[in-house]
Protein backbone atom coordinates (compact mmCIF):
# COMPACT_ATOMS: atom_id res chain seq x y z
CA UNK A 1 0.00 0.00 0.00
CA UNK A 2 1.61 2.97 -0.99
CA UNK A 3 2.21 5.59 1.37
CA UNK A 4 -0.62 8.78 1.88
CA UNK A 5 0.26 12.35 2.21
CA UNK A 6 -1.13 14.93 4.43
CA UNK A 7 -4.54 16.48 2.92
CA UNK A 8 -3.23 20.13 2.95
CA UNK A 9 -5.11 23.47 2.32
CA UNK A 10 -3.47 26.77 1.76
CA UNK A 11 -0.94 28.87 3.52
CA UNK A 12 -2.56 30.38 6.55
CA UNK A 13 -0.13 32.24 8.37
CA UNK A 14 3.40 33.56 8.71
CA UNK A 15 5.15 34.19 12.46
CA UNK A 16 7.74 36.24 12.73
CA UNK A 17 9.68 37.52 15.77
CA UNK A 18 9.80 41.13 16.79
CA UNK A 19 11.16 42.84 19.44
CA UNK A 20 9.08 45.68 19.03
CA UNK A 21 5.73 44.13 17.94
CA UNK A 22 3.83 47.95 17.62
CA UNK A 23 7.31 48.99 15.15
CA UNK A 24 6.80 45.81 13.21
CA UNK A 25 2.81 46.47 13.17
CA UNK A 26 3.81 50.05 11.54
CA UNK A 27 6.55 48.88 9.15
CA UNK A 28 3.68 46.19 7.19
CA UNK A 29 1.18 49.07 7.86
CA UNK A 30 2.33 51.84 6.91
CA UNK A 31 5.02 50.39 4.17
CA UNK A 32 3.60 47.14 3.25
CA UNK A 33 -0.56 48.00 3.05
CA UNK A 34 -1.31 45.57 5.70
CA UNK A 35 -4.24 46.06 8.46
CA UNK A 36 -4.00 44.82 12.02
CA UNK A 37 -7.33 42.14 12.93
CA UNK A 38 -8.15 40.62 16.75
CA UNK A 39 -5.83 38.57 18.50
CA UNK A 40 -5.97 36.44 21.27
CA UNK A 41 -5.16 37.61 24.34
CA UNK A 42 -2.23 35.64 24.75
CA UNK A 43 0.13 35.77 27.79
CA UNK A 44 2.87 37.73 25.64
CA UNK A 45 2.59 40.60 22.66
CA UNK A 46 2.17 40.54 19.31
CA UNK A 47 0.02 41.31 16.57
CA UNK A 48 -1.77 39.97 13.71
CA UNK A 49 -1.73 41.60 10.18
CA UNK A 50 -3.79 40.81 7.01
CA UNK A 51 -3.39 41.83 3.59
CA UNK A 52 -5.90 40.74 1.44
CA UNK A 53 -4.28 40.79 -1.84
CA UNK A 54 -1.50 39.02 -0.11
CA UNK A 55 -4.08 36.30 1.62
CA UNK A 56 -1.57 35.47 4.47
CA UNK A 57 -2.10 36.37 7.78
CA UNK A 58 1.52 37.63 9.29
CA UNK A 59 1.84 37.04 12.98
CA UNK A 60 4.40 39.11 14.76
CA UNK A 61 5.26 37.57 18.38
CA UNK A 62 7.05 39.20 20.73
CA UNK A 63 10.68 38.21 21.64
CA UNK A 64 12.37 39.87 24.49
CA UNK A 65 15.73 38.07 23.52
CA UNK A 66 15.83 39.53 19.76
CA UNK A 67 18.07 41.98 19.22
CA UNK A 68 17.03 43.64 15.70
CA UNK A 69 19.67 42.48 13.17
CA UNK A 70 21.37 45.20 11.02
CA UNK A 71 23.06 43.06 8.91
CA UNK A 72 23.91 42.93 5.18
CA UNK A 73 20.58 42.03 3.59
CA UNK A 74 21.21 38.27 3.03
CA UNK A 75 19.09 36.96 -0.39
CA UNK A 76 20.34 33.31 0.41
CA UNK A 77 18.91 33.49 4.06
CA UNK A 78 15.84 32.32 5.36
CA UNK A 79 12.49 34.68 4.09
CA UNK A 80 9.09 35.21 2.50
CA UNK A 81 8.28 36.86 -0.93
CA UNK A 82 5.38 38.61 -1.73
CA UNK A 83 3.81 39.10 -5.29
CA UNK A 84 4.48 42.88 -6.25
CA UNK A 85 2.65 44.02 -9.72
CA UNK A 86 5.32 47.03 -9.76
CA UNK A 87 8.65 46.83 -8.57
CA UNK A 88 9.31 50.55 -9.97
CA UNK A 89 6.21 51.80 -7.37
CA UNK A 90 7.79 49.48 -4.68
CA UNK A 91 11.42 51.54 -5.18
CA UNK A 92 9.81 54.92 -4.75
CA UNK A 93 7.50 53.96 -2.09
CA UNK A 94 11.08 52.17 0.19
CA UNK A 95 12.85 54.87 -0.63
CA UNK A 96 10.29 57.26 0.89
CA UNK A 97 10.67 55.43 3.66
CA UNK A 98 14.55 55.10 3.94
CA UNK A 99 14.48 51.24 3.58
CA UNK A 100 17.54 49.63 2.13
CA UNK A 101 17.08 46.82 -0.41
CA UNK A 102 18.92 44.56 -2.51
CA UNK A 103 17.43 44.18 -6.08
CA UNK A 104 18.21 41.35 -8.81
CA UNK A 105 16.87 39.44 -11.66
CA UNK A 106 15.64 35.90 -11.54
CA UNK A 107 18.08 33.71 -13.80
CA UNK A 108 17.11 32.72 -16.98
CA UNK A 109 13.55 34.16 -16.19
CA UNK A 110 14.49 37.77 -15.76
CA UNK A 111 12.11 38.90 -12.86
CA UNK A 112 12.80 41.53 -10.55
CA UNK A 113 13.31 41.04 -6.67
CA UNK A 114 13.40 43.18 -4.15
CA UNK A 115 15.01 41.81 -0.64
CA UNK A 116 15.01 44.11 2.60
CA UNK A 117 14.61 43.88 6.13
CA UNK A 118 11.74 44.56 8.07
CA UNK A 119 12.74 46.35 11.47
CA UNK A 120 13.46 43.40 13.03
CA UNK A 121 15.84 41.91 10.33
CA UNK A 122 13.50 39.68 9.37
CA UNK A 123 13.74 39.27 5.38
CA UNK A 124 11.02 40.06 2.94
CA UNK A 125 10.91 39.36 -0.64
CA UNK A 126 8.67 41.20 -3.00
CA UNK A 127 8.46 40.00 -6.78
CA UNK A 128 7.28 40.87 -9.82
CA UNK A 129 6.22 37.07 -11.09
CA UNK A 130 3.55 36.85 -13.53
CA UNK A 131 0.07 34.68 -13.04
CA UNK A 132 0.78 31.10 -13.46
Amino acid sequence: MAIQSIPLGRLDHVALPTSDAARGERFYCEVLGFHTVPRPSFSFDGRWLVHEAVGVMLHLIHNDDLAAKRAEINTLLGHFAIRCPDIDAAIAVLRQHGIEFVERKLPDFGYRQLFLHDPDGNVLELGEWPDK
